[in-house]
C-alpha cells in the first residue's frame, strides 16, 4: 500500500509476465519462507481466478541462485532480474537480509496484485485481473523504524473466544496460523497471545491450548512474548491451574514461582522469544507488599540467573520489563535497578495517552525501549471492549500503527486523510477511495471525542449549543453516506464494505442516538413533558436496533462471524467493570392521558435553551449575562392531557425578535 509501485496490469516494453510462472524457493529456505510461497500462489489464484501459481523447490546446489543479491543490509529487495539461476531466463527475484525480510517482500507483492492484508479477516475481494506484470524496477524496503511490531490479544472473552470456540474450537494451532499470516502480511513479527481467564476453565493458554502452537509460531517467524504481568514465556493461567489464589506470592512461594520461570524458559528453548522480566501481584494487580521496588530487583535477579544457566548468558535472549502503572513509579524512584540489555516498555495511561517516552541516556540503551498502547482496556475507571476493540473491527487501527512502526516517516501529523484514502484503495479500488477514505477520517473525528463506553445520557448537552442535536445529526449523515456507499458496491463487496465501513458507523449511530434520547427523556420527564413516553420508546426501539445490528454481523457469510460481536456495552453501573448483559436504566414516563398537571403550573409549559426547568416559574434568565446575539430557543411544550392554545406575552424590545406568537 505503501511501497513504490513495482507491478502493472498493462502489457507495456520492459515487464516481466507473472500470471502461470512458477513460483521458486530454496529447499534450505527458512521454513516461513516456504510458507509465504505458498500464500502467494494462493493469492495469485484468488486474483486470477485460476489455479495456484506452481510451487518449485529448488533442491540442487547447482541451480541455486547465481545471481547474487546484496541484502546484507536492507530488509527486503525485489528486482527483475536476467538469469537468476540455472534454467531460468527472466525472473522477479525477492530477498531479504534475514528470514522475515523475504516474507515482506513476498506479501508486498501479494499486496501489490491486490490481495489485502485483512482479505480474510475483513472479507475483502481482490480486483480480477487477467493480466499481472513486474516492473523493471528495482525496490527495496528498509529497516524498519521499530525493531519488533505487535499485537496483544488480551480480554478477549466473550466475542473472540466464543467465536474462535465455534471457529476452531479454542485458540489452537488454526486459529494462531490466521493470525501469524496476519501478522506477516502486515510487517508485524510480534505477539503478546491471548492469556485471559474465562471459559473454559482456567481461560486462554497459548503454550499449553495446542502444543503445536510455539513451534508453529516458530516456523512462521512470529517472536512469541508474554503479556506485561506475566514473566519468562509462562501464562497465569497455567499458575491457577495448579496453584491456588494467593499463592502467586514471591515472599512466601519463592521457591515454587522460580521452578515455575525455570520451566518457561526451558519450554522456548529454540523458538524466538523476548521475555518478559519482573513480576506483579495476582490477577496483573499492585503487588502486597511494603517495598515492591525491592522484591522485583530480587526477581529480577533471580530471572537472569535462569536465563544465564540455560542459554549461557544473561543478555543472550531479549528482554523487557513493562513499566506499567506502579512499575513505572517504581523504575523512575531510581530503587529498580534494570540490566543495560533489557529493553524498556513504557505504557500510555490505558486511555491513549502516552505517560511518557525515553530520555536522556535512556535512549542510549542496549536494550532499547518500546510502548505498550492500548487500543482496548479493562479497568478503571471504565472498561472498553466495544466496537474497534477486541471483538474484530479493529483494522483501522492496526494497519495505521503497524505502518508507523514500520517506517515511522510514512504518515505525517497532517497526512491522516491520505492515510485513510490509501488503504481504502486498497480495500475497495480507487472508484471508492475518496469517499470511504472521508467516511473513516469523519468517523476517526467522531469517535475520538468519547470512546463509547464512557458516552452517558448527558454527555453531551441537551440544554447548551444544541451539542447533542449537533453531533447526533454528524453520525446521522456519516451513516447515510456509509449506507449509500454500500449500496453502489458490487455484491461481491457487500462483506466487507458492511464490515469495515457501515457496521462501525451505524454501531456509534445507533448508541449515540440511544444515549442522546435516554438523557431527553430524562430532561423531557424532568420536565413534565408528554412527549417524555415517546422518547422512552425511541429509547427501546435504538436498544432492539443494536441488538439486530449486532445478529446481522453475527449472519453474515452465512455466520462466519458468529460471536464476534456479541461485547455486552450498555449498562455500566458505579463499577468499571463491563455489563454481562445489555442492560438500559433510567428510563421515565408521565401519566400522558390520565393526568393534568396540577392547575398551578398549568397544562402548558416553556422550554428555553441553557436551562432544564419546564415551568415558568421555575425560569430565571441571567439579566446580567452578556451574551452575542444569537438565537434563544423558547417553545411551548405540552405538560398536560388537554391541548391549551397560547399567546405571547412577551414587551416588544429592539432587541428581542419573536418568530411565532401564538399556537394551539
Amino acid at each position: 500500500m505503501f511501497d513504490g509501485k513495482f507491478v502493472c496490469f498493462s502489457n507495456l516494453p520492459g515487464p516481466l509476465s507473472l500470471v502461470g510462472g512458477r513460483i521458486v524457493v530454496d529447499q534450505t529456505d527458512f521454513p516461513g519462507i516456504h510458507i509465504a510461497a505458498r500464500n502467494l500462489a494462493e493469492d495469485f489464484a484468488r486474483v486470477t481466478k485460476g489455479a495456484p501459481s506452481p510451487l518449485h523447490i529448488l533442491t540442487d546446489e547447482k541451480n541455486c541462485f547465481s545471481n547474487e543479491v546484496d541484502a546484507a543490509i536492507i530488509v527486503g529487495i525485489i528486482e527483475k532480474m536476467d538469469n537468476p539461476y540455472k534454467g531460468c531466463r527472466r525472473a522477479l527475484v525477492i530477498a531479504g537480509s534475514d528470514k522475515r525480510g523475504a516474507i515482506f517482500g513476498v506479501y508486498a507483492l501479494s499486496e501489490q496484485i491486490g490481495v489485502s492484508p485483512w482479505y480474510w479477516w475483513a472479507d475483502v475481494v481482490p480486483e480480477p485481473r487477467e493480466e499481472i506484470y513486474a516492473l523493471p524496477v528495482i525496490t527495496t524496503q528498509g529497516e524498519p523504524s521499530i525493531r519488533f511490531r505487535g499485537i496483544f490479544i488480551d480480554d478477549e472473552a466473550p466475542s473472540l473466544t466464543g467465536w474462535a470456540q465455534e471457529k476452531f474450537g479454542g485458540y489452537d494451532v488454526d486459529f494462531y496460523k490466521k493470525v501469524f499470516e496476519l501478522l506477516l502480511r502486515l510487517k508485524a513479527n510480534f505477539l503478546w497471545p491471548a492469556m485471559w481467564p474465562g471459559y473454559p476453565n482456567p481461560g486462554a493458554s497459548f503454550f499449553l491450548d495446542d502444543l503445536e502452537n510455539q513451534k508453529t509460531a516458530e516456523e512462521y517467524g512470529i517472536c512469541i512474548s508474554t503479556s506485561h504481568h506475566e514473566p519468562m514465556q509462562r501464562l497465569s493461567n497455567e499458575w491457577f491451574a495448579e496453584n491456588p489464589d494467593g499463592s502467586w506470592n514471591w515472599l512466601t512461594n519463592k521457591q515454587k514461582i522460580t521452578k515455575f520461570f525455570d520451566e518457561g524458559v526451558r519450554r522456548a528453548k529454540g523458538c524466538e522469544s523476548y521475555f518478559t522480566m519482573g513480576m506483579r501481584g495476582e490477577y496483573d494487580r499492585k503487588m502486597p507488599t511494603d517495598d515492591p521496588a525491592a522484591v522485583v530487583r530480587d526477581v529480577i535477579k533471580t530471572q537472569r540467573a535462569i536465563i544465564k544457566d540455560i542459554h549461557g548468558r544473561e543478555d543472550t535472549v531479549p528482554q523487557l520489563l513493562d513499566l506499567y502503572k506502579e512499575v513505572q513509579e517504581q523504575y523512575e524512584s531510581s530503587r529498580l535497578e534494570v540490566p543495560n540489555d533489557v529493553t524498556l516498555l513504557f505504557s500510555d495511561d490505558n486511555f491513549g495517552t502516552i505517560r511518557r517516552l525515553p530520555r536522556g541516556d535512556e535512549a542510549k540503551r542496549m536494550g532499547g525501549a518500546g510502548i505498550y498502547y492500548h487500543f482496548e482496556y479493562v479497568g478503571v475507571p471504565r472498561s472498553y471492549k466495544w466496537t474497534n476493540s477486541i471483538s474484530l473491527p479493529l483494522e483501522i487501527p492496526m494497519t495505521f500503527f503497524m505502518r508507523l512502526a514500520c517506517d515511522i516517516s510514512s504518515i505525517k501529523a497532517d497526512g491522516f486523510a491520505h492515510f485513510f484514502s490509501t488503504m481504502a484503495k486498497r480495500e475497495f479500488g480507487p472508484e471508492l477511495s475518496h469517499k470511504v477514505g472521508a467516511e473513516w477520517h469523519e468517523y476517526d473525528r467522531l469517535a475520538s471525542m468519547r470512546r463509547h463506553e464512557h458516552i452517558e445520557p448527558h454527555t453531551f448537552s441537551l440544554l447548551h449549543y444544541n451539542e447533542a442535536e449537533y453531533i447526533l445529526g454528524r453520525w446521522k449523515a456519516l451513516l447515510a453516506d456509509a449506507e449509500g456507499i454500500n449500496e453502489r458496491t458490487p455484491k461481491s463487496q457487500h462483506a466487507s464494505v458492511f464490515e469495515l465501513v457501515v457496521h462501525p458507523i451505524k454501531a456509534s449511530y445507533i448508541f449515540v442516538a440511544l444515549q442522546t434520547s435516554l438523557g431527553s427523556n430524562q430532561t423531557y420527564a424532568r420536565q413534565h413533558r408528554n412527549s417524555a413516553n415517546m422518547l422512552a420508546q425511541r429509547v427501546l426501539d435504538l436498544f432492539n436496533a443494536d441488538f439486530s445490528l449486532s445478529e446481522e454481523f453475527h449472519a453474515l457469510l452465512n455466520g462466519r462471524w458468529n460471536h464476534i460481536m456479541q461485547q455486552p456495552h450498555h449498562g455500566f453501573g458505579d463499577s468499571w467493570h463491563a455489563p454481562s448483559r445489555d442492560m438500559i436504566s433510567g428510563l421515565c414516563h408521565v401519566h400522558q392521558r390520565r393526568q393534568n398537571s396540577n392547575p398551578i403550573a398549568g397544562r402548558m409549559g416553556i422550554a428555553v435553551e441553557g436551562h432544564g426547568a419546564g415551568e415558568t416559574y421555575d425560569i430565571l434568565l441571567d439579566g446580567n449575562q452578556v451574551m452575542q446575539a444569537h438565537r434563544l430557543l423558547s417553545e411551548p411544550v405540552r405538560v398536560g392531557e388537554l391541548p391549551d392554545g397560547w399567546a405571547s406575552a412577551v414587551q416588544d424590545c429592539i432587541w428581542v425578535r419573536k418568530h411565532k406568537l401564538a399556537g394551539d
